[in-house]
C-alpha cells in the first residue's frame, strides 16, 4: 500500500515487513528488541516511532524520536478499559523518558506533555509538527453517496463512538432542533463503532430521531470528501482531542464548521469556525450555536498552508536537525 502511495519515490525506500503475532505482548516485544537490532543492522542515522512504544535507548546506535498524538492513557483511561490503561500509561511513560526527541502534533499536546511529564519535556528535543491533511481528488457522484444517505440536506459529524466525542450531546441537540422545527436536515455520523455505540443508538431511539440519523461506519476517502463539501454544517463536539483531523479536513473542503470550545480545536479552527461552550448546559449551548450557524453565512476560510506536507515536513526536519 505504501509503495503504491509513494509511486516512483518508493524506489528510494527499503520496506522491511515484520512477522509479528497479533498480540499486544508480541508487538511490544518486537518494538523493544527487534527495532534496535534492525537499526544497528542498517546503521540508521535516526529512528522515528510513529506512536509511543517501549524504547530501550541503550540498544540504539542513534537518536530516537516518537510522535506524540495525545495523552489519552491519562486523559481518557476509559478508552483502554480497566486495568489495561495501567499498561498503556507504563509504555507511554517509559517511551517519553527514553527518547531523544518528541514530535507533538499540536500545541495542546505539547502543553499536556509539559504538564504531565515535565522532566521528559525539558530533557528531550520537543517540536510541534502539526498534521498533514490530504484531500481526496477522486471524484464521487452524488448518486453514489445518496444511495447511502438520500438526497436531503444533512448535518455531518465524523467521530468514533467514544465518550470524549460527545456524540450524545450532538444527538440531543439535533433532536431539539428537529422537534422545534428549526432544522429539517438529517444527521450523518461517520465513525467506527465503539464503547458508546449501543448507548447512542438507544438515545436516538428514545428521542424519536433514530430514523433521521445515518450512522456510517465504512466509507472511502472520496465519499468522505463529498460529505464535507455538501453538508449544511459540520459539527465537532469533543471534550478532549489530540488533534482532530476531521476538523482540518472539513475546513480544507470548505465546509461550514462548528466546534466545541476546547484548546486544540481553537488551535486548528480559530477564525475559521464557530464555537460552543461545553460548560453549563452544553446541549442548549450547542442548539443555539447550530441554529445561528445554519442561518448565518459561511466564513471565508484561509488556512495559509498549515496542513500542507511542506509545512509539516519543515517541522520534522527542524527536529531531526537538532538531534543529528
Amino acid at each position: 500500500m505504501y509503495q503504491a502511495l509513494l509511486g516512483p519515490s518508493s524506489n528510494k525506500i527499503d520496506f522491511a515487513i515484520a512477522d509479528i503475532k497479533n498480540s499486544s505482548l508480541s508487538r511490544n516485544r518486537w518494538f523493544a528488541t527487534e527495532v534496535p537490532r534492525l537499526s544497528r543492522k542498517v546503521s540508521s542515522t535516526i529512528v522515528h516511532c510513529s506512536f509511543p512504544v517501549p524504547v530501550i535507548r541503550s540498544l540504539f546506535p542513534c537518536p530516537v524520536v516518537v510522535t506524540l498524538h495525545d495523552i489519552y492513557p491519562y486523559d481518557l483511561p476509559g478508552n483502554f478499559g480497566f486495568p489495561n490503561y495501567f499498561f498503556n500509561r507504563m509504555v507511554l511513560r517509559q517511551c517519553l523518558n527514553s527518547v531523544d526527541g518528541i514530535a507533538c502534533v499540536s500545541n495542546s499536546t505539547k502543553q499536556r506533555l509539559q504538564k504531565i511529564f515535565p522532566k521528559a519535556a525539558s530533557r528531550a528535543a520537543v517540536e510541534v509538527t502539526g498534521n498533514y491533511v490530504k484531500i481526496s481528488k477522486d471524484g464521487v457522484s452524488s448518486s453514489e453517496i445518496s444511495e447511502r444517505i438520500g438526497n436531503a440536506s444533512f448535518l455531518l459529524s465524523v467521530a468514533q463512538h467514544r465518550k470524549n466525542k460527545n456524540l450524545d450531546i450532538l444527538i440531543r441537540g439535533y433532536a431539539r432542533l428537529l422537534q422545534s422545527g428549526r432544522v429539517k436536515s438529517q444527521l450523518v455520523i461517520v465513525g467506527a463503532e465503539g464503547p458508546e455505540t449501543r448507548l447512542l443508538t438507544e438515545l436516538a431511539q428514545s428521542l424519536n430521531v433514530y430514523e433521521q440519523i445515518s450512522f456510517l461506519h465504512s466509507i472511502n476517502d472520496a465519499e468522505l470528501s463529498w460529505l464535507y463539501q455538501h453538508c449544511a454544517l459540520f459539527v465537532a463536539s469533543s471534550s478532549i482531542e489530540g488533534y482532530c483531523l476531521p476538523v482540518a479536513e472539513a475546513l480544507l473542503n470548505h465546509a461550514k464548521v462548528l466546534c466545541s470550545d476546547i484548546p486544540i480545536l481553537r488551535d486548528i479552527a480559530a477564525g475559521q469556525a464557530g464555537f460552543f461552550s461545553l460548560q453549563g448546559d452544553a446541549v442548549e449551548n450547542l442548539v443555539t450555536a447550530m441554529a445561528a450557524a445554519l442561518s448565518g453565512p459561511a466564513s471565508a476560510i484561509s488556512l495559509d498552508g498549515r496542513f500542507s506536507a511542506e509545512t509539516v515536513l519543515a517541522a520534522y526536519i527542524k527536529l531531526y536537525a537538532r538531534l543529528c
